[in-house]
């Protein structure tokens, strides 16, 4: 790939994909746990990107999100409302709210008090 004709084409910054690759690694890794009863779940902090979620979602993969804005995010990009964590610290009781209400497979508790936080506004 001409990457340089690329960016004469589209200008930069240009982002380039290469899904074959993602779909391969995913698989692989999916394959791993083959025996078992699993859920591979992709950290949204780590690409953001819709195209990239949907197309791990369309694969089966879940998403990991640090805020509620990605938890948003991954509904928008397809992936099913029982495959996402809403982990991370700091959670406003805004986002925890949502959560519950999104009704999503879990929320990663990082601490007793913000267990007994969930458990007050559930």
């Amino acid at each position: 790939m001409d990457f340089k004709d690329l960016a004469k084409t589209y200008g930069t910054p240009l982002y380039v994909y290469d899904f074959d690759y993602i779909e391969n690694r995913y698989t692989t890794l999916k394959d791993a746990f083959a025996g078992k009863k699993s859920i591979i779940n992709y950290a949204v902090k780590a690409n953001s990107n819709l195209s990239v979620i949907a197309h791990l979602a369309k694969l089966g993969a879940g998403a990991d999100c640090v805020s509620i804005g990605e938890v948003q995010r991954a509904f928008d990009a397809g992936v099913s409302k029982y495959k996402i964590i809403f982990s991370g610290v700091g959670k406003r009781d805004d986002e925890i709210r949502l959560a519950l209400e999104y009704d999503i497979l879990l929320i990663n508790l990082e601490s007793e008090a913000e267990m007994k936080r969930v458990e007050m506004i559930a």
